[in-house]
């Protein structure tokens, strides 16, 4: 399954006419087959000792024209680092307020939403962005095994 992703991707960004470098590839990758969501420098850190004439900046280049061009997406959770999530399936993410971690939900019709929008405001929708805050489980376990003061 993560090849035929991958495959995709890529061929998105060829159609796009973006030559596929090495460094690129790499980063592409990362992206596709991961499902945690990671920052520039957790993609940085998984390539560094892998990927020759890789380097922080070509990663945050990367990043922004893989969103520029809608490959990824680019996630903004308050003073935190960006995260990054490949886009093949449109979803909505649940953002855990302890500890950061951001976990897919595939809601059969996001449509839906935007059609409600559309309804109520008159807006004519071009997309979402729907993000819900909580407490993930192990934050939770966590949290209840810590001693009361």
């Amino acid at each position: 399954m993560g090849n035929a992703r991958f495959d995709r991707a890529r061929d998105l960004l060829r159609s796009k006419r973006i030559r596929m470098t090495p460094q690129r590839d790499a980063i592409l990758k990362i992206l596709v087959d991961s499902r945690a969501h990671p920052t520039a420098e957790a993609v940085f850190k998984q390539l560094q000792d892998q990927v020759e004439d890789i380097s922080i900046a070509t990663v945050y280049n990367n990043l922004r024209l893989f969103t520029d061009l809608g490959v990824i997406q680019e996630l903004k959770y308050s003073n935190e680092p960006s995260h990054f999530d490949y886009v093949s399936v449109r979803h909505f993410h649940v953002v855990c307020q302890h500890c950061g971690k951001v976990i897919d939900v595939f809601y059969p019709d996001l449509a839906q939403i935007e059609r409600l929008v559309t309804n109520l405001t008159g807006y004519e929708t071009v997309g979402n962005n729907i993000e819900v805050y909580g407490i993930c489980p192990d934050c939770q376990q966590q949290l209840a095994d810590q001693p009361r003061k």
